[in-house]
């Protein structure tokens, strides 16, 4: 890689990927990452950058604990169903639920106010709750990001940029466990749309509760004849929802879709 001329041109260099990778500069120790990721080329060459194995060593090494008012995701059981929830860290908490004096270095638990919960908050072991980073994958290059456009165009709209007048698209963001994804300018690609995402398939779960608990009674029943309605209308389900099917349904259906293609290629 080529060389860098000062340190401040690398911290500001660190600063403009992790940007770019969707991170929050605050959240790292900038200077720890320069020291493992960088190295002095010696007099007159500046710094140069390790390799993109060091990169990424350095920045899971040096991300700062959890903090007050991070955004973040825990797990919660809701009338059966696991659901992800978005929410921000309040305070930490002790063992026995009391508060600390002082922001503590190894804390128990963080009190989250949730998003989209009629509690509005959980205090929750730490060691359950991920920072909403970790939840998405990040997509740049702009032929994937444009990919299904259409129009003369040939470009998607950022979905976070208020109407009538949105711009280009610059980011992919998919949302790992499930799939889905958006697509957002640098400037609307962060963490308010990052948790918009990731709570979609908590709306559509809940929207389709009826067809979830159907498949988990009776999977087989997303195989039934062609001309059933109650099968051809799970099937539509699990085409327009595949995040939101239970696993035993997903297996038989993948199955059954094998054998309807084999049938008419014979």
């Amino acid at each position: 890689m080529s060389g860098y001329g000062s340190k401040r041109a690398v911290r500001e260099l660190i600063i403009e990927t992790l940007e770019k990778e969707g991170r929050n500069p605050h959240a790292y120790n900038i200077a720890g990452i320069m020291r493992d990721a960088f190295y002095d080329r010696g007099p007159g060459h500046g710094y140069g950058a390790e390799s993109e194995e060091h990169w990424h060593a350095a920045v899971k090494k040096y991300r700062r604990a959890f903090g007050v008012g991070d955004l973040v995701r825990v797990v919660l059981e809701v009338d059966g169903q696991t659901e992800f929830h978005y929410g921000t860290i309040a305070q930490f908490r002790k063992a026995n639920g009391g508060s600390y004096r002082a922001t503590p270095v190894k804390p128990h638990s963080a009190y989250v106010e949730l998003e989209h919960q009629a509690s509005y908050g959980r205090t929750v072991p730490l060691d359950e709750v991920t920072p909403i980073l970790d939840d998405f994958e990040f997509i740049w290059d702009a032929v994937e990001v444009h990919r299904g456009a259409f129009g003369p165009a040939g470009m998607l709209w950022c979905m976070g940029c208020p109407r009538p007048y949105p711009k280009p698209a610059e980011v992919k963001v998919v949302h790992k466990a499930t799939g889905v994804k958006t697509q957002l300018c640098k400037e609307h690609n962060d963490e308010e749309q990052w948790a918009r995402l990731g709570h979609r398939p908590m709306w559509d779960a809940r929207g389709c509760r009826e067809e979830i608990q159907a498949l988990v009674r009776n999977p087989g029943e997303i195989t039934g004849p062609a001309d059933d309605a109650d099968a051809c209308a799970l099937r539509q389900f699990a085409d327009v929802f595949p995040y939101l099917v239970p696993e035993k349904a997903a297996e038989l259906y993948a199955q059954w879709k094998e054998n309807q293609s084999a049938q008419v290629a014979a």
